[in-house]
C-alpha cells in the first residue's frame, strides 16, 4: 500500500496540457466503457468554472472534465446533469429557463433545451478552446477562445460561422450593447479590447492602453463596465469604455470574475478565496471573509441577496445575506488521501495525511471516520479482511485494528525512522518499510516487530508480497530489493532506471509491476529478478499501480493521470483524466471496478 507524495503538490497544471499532444491513440473499447463517479467531495471535486440562473431557484454550474451540476432549491442541494462528455467546460449562457449553451476545451459547445438537465454537443468546426459564450436569443449567439477564435450562430448553434480575429490572441469574454455594437476582452500586453459596430462583421482593436493585467470585463449597464484582473486590478468606465480609471480593490491577488445586482451592489472573486464587495456602484470596495483559500472562479446573486461563489476542487459557497457571510454547501472532507484498500465490493478504507481513516461498508455511498489516536502523519494502510488492518506512519508508528477501524491499538511508535508502506500476506505475516532501507517484519500479526535495515540504505516507498515468503520493496533512485525468506535477508536487484519508484504490485509469484517518477513503469516476469522498462510516453509522476488480474491493470498519478493496460503491462494507454487532482492511491475491487484517492479529499470509483 502506498505512501504520500508531497512532491505532487508542486506539479504545474500546465504540464499536463503540454504533454497531452503526445497521446493520440486511445483503446476505444476501454475508454468508452469507463465511468468515473465522485464519492467525496460531493457533488464532485473538479473545478467549477461558471454559473447561470435559468429560472427562479434554478442554478446551473459547468466545470472541468464535463461536470455540470444543477440545483432547483437556490443552491442548497445539487445533482449531476447529463453532459455526455468528459471535456472541460469554461463558460455558459442561458437565454431563458430552457435554452442554454456551454463551451470549453476541444472546441466543444453543447446545448440544453431542458434547463440544463441534459446536453448535446454541437458541431463548431474547430478543436480550439472556446473560453466564453454569450447568447442574445434562442437563435443568435457568439463564442470566443484561443488563437483569436470568434464564432457566430444565427440558428441556435446548429451551424457556427468562424469570424476569427487576425491576430491569435486569447479572447476571454464577449458582450454586446445592442444588435450592432459589441466588445471582446482578451489577453495581451496592456490588455486587449476588440469592438464591432457592424454586428460582428468586422472587429477593431481599441487603443485603451489599459494598465495591469486585465482578466475579465463585466457590463453593469449600457454605459458602466468594470474590468478586473491580475494583482487586484479593478478598472471602471462610465462612458462605454472610452475612458477608464483605477479603483482601489483592497486586494493584491488576481480577480477572476464579477457580478452586480442593479447598479449599486457588486462582488468580485479571485484567487485564494478572495471576495470583495461594493454597495456604492463600485466606487469603494471591501474584503469579505469567504471561509476558504480555494481559488474562486465565478459568483452570482439573486435580487433577494442569495449568492453562490464557486471554484477549484468542487468548491461551492452560499450566502443568504448579500455576501456578508458564506457557507460551504459541498459535502465531505477536503483532507488529502494517500492510501486506499478495498477488501471486497462493499468494504473499503481511505487514509489521510493527518490520521484520518474513512471506512465504507456500502460500496462508497457513505463513509465513517475514525481517528488513529496520535496526530503523527500516517502514510499507508493495509487490510486483510473487513475487520483486521494495519496503518503505518512517521516515527515508526504502527497501529492495528480488529474492528474495521473503529478503534486502533499502537503496536510500535517513537522511533527515529518513518515508515512509508505496509503489506500483509495474511493475518500473521506482514512487512513495513521506510527511511534508510528500514524493514520491520512480523509473523504474529504485529504483536512483535523485528527491525532490520536493507543493505542499500535507500528510502523505500512501497512493498508487495510476491508469492510464498517472497517480497519486493522499491524506493528512491530506482532501488529494488527482493526477499524470499519473509524479509530476513534481502538482495538488491538491478534497476533499469534511477528515478524514484513509488508503487509495486504482484500477481502470483512471477508477474510484477512498478511505477514511479517521470512516467516510469517497470515489468518483471521472473519474480522480480529482472525488470524491463515499458513505454508510457509521459513524464509525470505515477504514484499508484494495481492489477485486477495478470492482464488488466491501471496506473494513476499527478494531475489526474490514468493509464490502463489489457496485456499485462506491455503497453499502456492514457485515458481521459477524471479530475485535475493529483491521484495517490488505487485499489481494484473486481476486474470491472476500481477506486482511486488523491489530494483535496478525492475519492472516486471507476466502472467498466
Amino acid at each position: 500500500m502506498h505512501r504520500r507524495f508531497p512532491e505532487l503538490e508542486r506539479v504545474p497544471h500546465y504540464v499536463v496540457w503540454t504533454l497531452v499532444a503526445l497521446f493520440a491513440t486511445i483503446l476505444h473499447g476501454t475508454a468508452a466503457a469507463q465511468t468515473w463517479t465522485w464519492k467525496n467531495p460531493l457533488p464532485h471535486g473538479n473545478t467549477n468554472n461558471s454559473i447561470q440562473r435559468p429560472a427562479p431557484k434554478v442554478i446551473v454550474i459547468v466545470g472541468d472534465h464535463g461536470r455540470i451540476i444543477r440545483s432547483t432549491d437556490d443552491g442548497l442541494t445539487w445533482k449531476l446533469a447529463d453532459s455526455r462528455t468528459n471535456v472541460s467546460f469554461y463558460d455558459e449562457s442561458f437565454i431563458d429557463a430552457e435554452y442554454g449553451w456551454a463551451c470549453g476545451e476541444d472546441g466543444i459547445i453543447s446545448r440544453s433545451t431542458d434547463g440544463g438537465l441534459t446536453w448535446k454537443r454541437q458541431n463548431t468546426g474547430t478543436n480550439k478552446r472556446v473560453y466564453a459564450i454569450n447568447f442574445f436569443s434562442r437563435q443568435t449567439g457568439w463564442a470566443v477562445g484561443v488563437g483569436g477564435l470568434i464564432l457566430y450562430t444565427s440558428d441556435g448553434g446548429t451551424t457556427w460561422v468562424n469570424k476569427s480575429y487576425a491576430d491569435p490572441h486569447f479572447l476571454r469574454s464577449i458582450y454586446f450593447d445592442d444588435d450592432n455594437r459589441g466588445w471582446i476582452m482578451g489577453w495581451s500586453d496592456q490588455g486587449l479590447i476588440l469592438e464591432t459596430t457592424d454586428a460582428g462583421a468586422t472587429w477593431l482593436r481599441k487603443n485603451f492602453n489599459l494598465p495591469g493585467n486585465p482578466e475579465y470585463i463585466y457590463y453593469v449597464n449600457n454605459t458602466v463596465r468594470f474590468i478586473c484582473g491580475g494583482n487586484g486590478l479593478l478598472l471602471k468606465t462610465g462612458d462605454r469604455g472610452e475612458k477608464w480609471r483605477n479603483i482601489d480593490s483592497k486586494t493584491g491577488v488576481d480577480l477572476i470574475s464579477m457580478f452586480f445586482v442593479g447598479d449599486d451592489k457588486g462582488w468580485a472573486v479571485g484567487k485564494g478565496g478572495v471576495i470583495i464587495a461594493t454597495t456604492d456602484k463600485g466606487e469603494t470596495w471591501r474584503k469579505v471573509a469567504s471561509g476558504t483559500e480555494a481559488d474562486l472562479m465565478d459568483v452570482s446573486f439573486t435580487e433577494y441577496g442569495t449568492g453562490i461563489a464557486l471554484g477549484v476542487e468542487g468548491t461551492i459557497l452560499r450566502s443568504t445575506d448579500w455576501g456578508e457571510s458564506w457557507t460551504d454547501v459541498s459535502k465531505g472532507t477536503r483532507a488529502s488521501f494517500y492510501s486506499m484498500d478495498f477488501v471486497n465490493e462493499n468494504t473499503g478504507f481511505a487514509m489521510g495525511r493527518d490520521g484520518e481513516i474513512l471506512r465504507t461498508a456500502d460500496g462508497g455511498d457513505s463513509w465513517t471516520e475514525s481517528k488513529f489516536g496520535k496526530t503523527l502523519q500516517l502514510n499507508a494502510i493495509d487490510f486483510v479482511n473487513e475487520s483486521q488492518g494495519w496503518a503505518v506512519g512517521n516515527r515508526g508508528q504502527i497501529g492495528m485494528t480488529t474492528d474495521g477501524g473503529a478503534s486502533w491499538s499502537i503496536q510500535m511508535s517513537d522511533k527515529i525512522f518513518n515508515l512509508n508502506s505496509v503489506a500483509f500476506r495474511d493475518a500473521k505475516t506482514g512487512l513495513a518499510i521506510g527511511d534508510e532501507g528500514t524493514v520491520c517484519t512480523t509473523n504474529d500479526g504485529g504483536n512483535t516487530w523485528n527491525i532490520s535495515p536493507l543493505a542499500s540504505k535507500m528510502e523505500m516507498m512501497d512493498i508487495a508480497a510476491a508469492g510464498a515468503r517472497c517480497w519486493v520493496a522499491v524506493g528512491a533512485q530506482g532501488a529494488i530489493s527482493l526477499s524470499c525468506d519473509d524479509g530476513v535477508s534481502w538482495e538488491a536487484q538491478t534497476s533499469p532506471v534511477k528515478e524514484d519508484l513509488l508503487s509495486v504490485k504482484f500477481i502470483g509469484r512471477d508477474k510484477g509491476w512498478i511505477c514511479g517518477t517521470h512516467g516510469t513503469v517497470l515489468l518483471t516476469e521472473d519474480g522480480g529478478k529482472s525488470w524491463e522498462q515499458m513505454p508510457t510516453n509521459i513524464f509525470l509522476p505515477l504514484t499508484g499501480i494495481d492489477f485486477a488480474d495478470a492482464s488488466n491493470g491501471t496506473v494513476i498519478g499527478a494531475e489526474g493521470t490514468v493509464l490502463t493496460t489489457m496485456n499485462g503491462g506491455k503497453t499502456w494507454t492514457r485515458l481521459d483524466r477524471p479530475t485535475e487532482s493529483n491521484l495517490t492511491g488505487i485499489s481494484y475491487v473486481t476486474s470491472k471496478r476500481m477506486w482511486a484517492v488523491g489530494l483535496g479529499g478525492t475519492i472516486m470509483r471507476c466502472d467498466w
